[in-house]
């Protein structure tokens, strides 16, 4: 037991030398690092191109001053350039510490162990009597020694729990167990399969998620090092059949992973996703003594966003959260765009409530916000709940305006030609770093389109709902 709690489970001894697997991975990663600086290369070429369309956009309120532009324009135009400087500035800052972190991660393996540790792989699952099959098919081809699966059905209407119980039973070295419980939400059923686990270790996958057969291990790798508190993998979008599902895959892609990559290098990874997220089960107990005697386990339910809540609580509590981009979760991206935008409201208006909820805390325990939870959510969080939907509401008022008065549009079309670059560089680096399908990258012109319309919806109803206080449905 180290001095911080965190007890390291005797199984894992010293890291030994690395094996043939990760001499291999190590070998194909090298494979890419002329690739990788060929377009860290494209990506630093065009911030020169930013840095003159951010002029142009500086220079413009001037412009449409001299033809008569009304106040209102002029100041949204001012409102507009402050946003692309920002937001350059800080895609900027990403791209450089995701290609220190690759930069690392190809220098050094992850450790062979000598001896894996039991996990308990825990599948919460509520109607998904469509997808609970191929999950668990999935998680019972992990190449990995020995685990436990325990499945919890949530209150099924359907016959989620029927077709979960054909896989009760053992499979060579992993026991899959089936438990039913009433209807309370992803959080209870957590919390109730963790006062089962038996593993010193806990993944948290989602039902219809099918993890990639190395995942496991890729994961329990990094618990080598004893001040690592939990591990966040790769979500991948396995349904790229429409544009939307497409555009979302990209967006996992970049906006996720990247950040994820970024934030991996200081091992301060804000949240470790629900479709595949390793737990040190010590953290998570301690997690659990904090919430009081009447909480029923280490996720809690007060926000929609309980993979959030909880990655925030583990970091508060001093602990480190690191990312492995190649342990992999495919995941069912909606395909519907009702479905999306439902999805992106519990998403969003979770963020908003974990933030508040983190003032709160902060405010009762001053201590628990550290300068890199600080930071990291000042330039994350703020950005994207604030600065990005005041863009989108901007922009498309500003175009309509402009073109209608037959105005000079070319400086937002300069600014849109810049960025597309940028993003483009910065795409096909996270293409690469995440070994995914370049063709994925046709889809990069509209990502701008579906940000202003799908998540500015959301957000908008995020938004309202979190100031009236409106009742959370499970």
């Amino acid at each position: 037991m180290r001095d911080d709690g965190h007890a390291l489970p005797p199984c894992f001894g010293q890291p030994g030398r690395p094996g043939a697997s990760n001499d291999a991975a190590t070998r194909r990663g090298l494979l890419l690092h002329a690739e990788d600086w060929f377009w860290a290369g494209t990506f630093v070429l065009s911030l020169f191109l930013i840095g003159w369309a951010i002029q142009q956009l500086l220079e413009w309120p001037g412009t449409l001053a001299e033809a008569g532009a009304s106040a209102l324009l002029r100041y949204s135009v001012v409102a507009m350039a402050i946003i692309a400087v920002f937001s350059a500035f800080r895609w900027s800052i990403l791209f450089v510490l995701s290609f220190v972190a690759r930069r690392r991660t190809l220098e050094r393996s992850l450790p062979e162990l000598s001896d894996w540790p039991f996990v308990s792989i825990l599948v919460p699952c509520f109607n998904e009597e469509h997808a609970i099959g191929a999950a668990l098919e999935s998680l019972l081809e992990l190449d990995y020694p020995e685990y436990e699966v325990i499945v919890i059905d949530d209150g099924s209407t359907d016959q989620t729990e029927l077709r979960a119980a054909r896989f009760e039973g053992e499979h060579g070295g992993c026991a899959v167990h089936v438990y039913h419980k009433s209807n309370g939400g992803k959080w209870t059923a957590l919390n109730f399969g963790f006062r089962l686990a038996k593993g010193g270790l806990v993944l948290c996958v989602d039902a219809d998620s099918r993890l990639a057969p190395g995942s496991l291990k890729r994961c329990v790798a990094h618990m080598a090092d004893p001040t690592v508190s939990a591990v966040a993998g790769q979500v991948r979008v396995r349904n790229r059949t429409t544009l939307i599902t497409r555009l979302q895959a990209l967006e996992y892609l970049m906006c996720n992973g990247g950040t994820r990559l970024s934030q991996g290098l200081f091992h301060s990874v804000m949240v470790v996703p629900g479709p595949i997220g390793l737990f040190r089960r010590s953290v998570l107990e301690h997690i659990w003594l904090r919430g009081g005697a009447g909480s029923s386990g280490p996720f809690e339910g007060d926000t929609f966003a309980e993979d959030f809540d909880l990655s925030m609580a583990i970091l508060c509590a001093g602990g480190r959260i690191a990312y492995e981009p190649e342990a992999i979760s495919y995941t069912k991206a909606p395909d519907r765009l009702f479905t999306l935008i439902n999805q992106r409201y519990r998403w969003i208006r979770g963020s908003l409530q974990v933030l508040r909820k983190l003032s709160r805390r902060a405010a009762a325990d001053p201590q628990v916000l550290s300068p890199r939870i600080i930071a990291w959510s000042a330039w994350i969080y703020v950005p994207d709940c604030l600065f990005t939907p005041i863009a989108s509401l901007i922009a498309p008022g500003v175009f309509l305006v402009l073109l209608l008065s037959g105005m000079d549009l070319r400086p937002m079309f300069d600014w849109y030609a810049a960025s597309l670059l940028l993003q483009t560089g910065a795409g096909a680096f996270f293409v690469a770093v995440h070994r995914d399908r370049r063709t994925i990258l046709a889809v990069l012109p509209a990502l701008g389109l579906y940000g202003s319309f799908v998540i500015l919806c959301a957000w908008l109803i995020s938004v309202v709902d979190e100031v009236r206080v409106a009742p959370m449905r499970w």
